[in-house]
């Protein structure tokens, strides 16, 4: 594969071992994603009807518009029609949301716990693209006035824990090269043996990557390993990665395990 054609397909909404496997895509797929750094891209706008305004429990509501209108209904991708996110400018507080439409609106209940300049990124894939077609992402900031704690973005890691759960990168903190196809493989541990993994919003995990100088989102190329749609039973994680950009990454993977949904935290550097 080319350079360009694996930087292209590297930005597919990605989701590591899932039930079935993944289709496989297009030789030359059509390049519709965006970073979700602006809120107009390929046709569509999303507006901000409702964002939150301080700290506790809030709404998110986007109303998006198409070439034909208001669009209220978009390709299921992993059982939703839309993937929301909010994140905050120091990569933390990150959430991921699923919207449904009220009154012709992308709504979805928050919490917001700290001040600081946030950002909402709405994902979907419009009806009529190919199977396997990249997602449009659009972004809308939000400031939440008052003190605010920043926190600073760590070091990489080789591990991270939730709960009983020990994930591990298994290359360690080995800087990857920007321009090259790299495998990503996290390796999911209970009490030091592969931890059972159950399917969550039909995948064994969820993957999302934002440039830390940027905030720009990506999703990893999931790299299927069973025809079965069997949970790994080494419990390993593996996604295609490639990037186009030097410099530190945020990278948030949940996983379903022992009926609660888990979320780890790893810090990337690509030179």
């Amino acid at each position: 594969m080319t350079l360009a054609g694996f930087l292209g397909a590297a930005y597919l909404f990605a989701d590591s071992r899932g039930p079935a496997a993944a289709p496989a895509p297009a030789s030359s797929p059509a390049v519709y994603h965006s970073d979700g750094l602006a809120d107009a891209y390929d046709g569509f706008r999303a507006e901000a009807l409702t964002l939150p305004t301080g700290r506790g429990p809030g709404t998110v509501s986007l109303r998006v518009t198409g070439p034909a209108g208001p669009v209220t209904d978009f390709q299921h991708v992993h059982t939703k029609p839309m993937h929301m996110y909010v994140l905050r400018d120091d990569l933390s507080g990150y959430q991921h949301l699923h919207p449904e439409v009220v009154d012709g609106a992308w709504t979805a209940p928050v919490t917001i716990t700290d001040g600081g300049a946030y950002r909402v990124y709405a994902e979907f894939v419009p009806h009529g693209r190919p199977p396997g077609a990249e997602p449009t992402v659009l972004g809308v900031p939000f400031v939440i006035p008052g003190d605010t704690s920043m926190v600073p973005v760590p070091a990489p890691q080789a591990q991270a824990r939730s709960g009983p759960y020990t994930v591990r990168r298994l290359d360690g903190v080995t800087d990857l090269t920007s321009g090259t196809q790299t495998a990503l493989q996290f390796q999911v541990l209970r009490d030091g043996r592969p931890a059972v993994l159950e399917p969550y919003l039909g995948a064994y995990a969820h993957l999302s990557n934002f440039e830390v100088r940027t905030q720009g989102l990506k999703h990893l190329h999931p790299i299927p390993t069973s025809a079965t749609g069997a949970a790994p039973a080494d419990g390993v994680l593996a996604f295609h990665a490639a990037f186009a950009e030097r410099g530190d990454k945020r990278m948030f993977l949940q996983f379903r395990a022992g009926g609660v949904v888990h979320q780890v935290t790893f810090t990337v550097f690509t030179t």
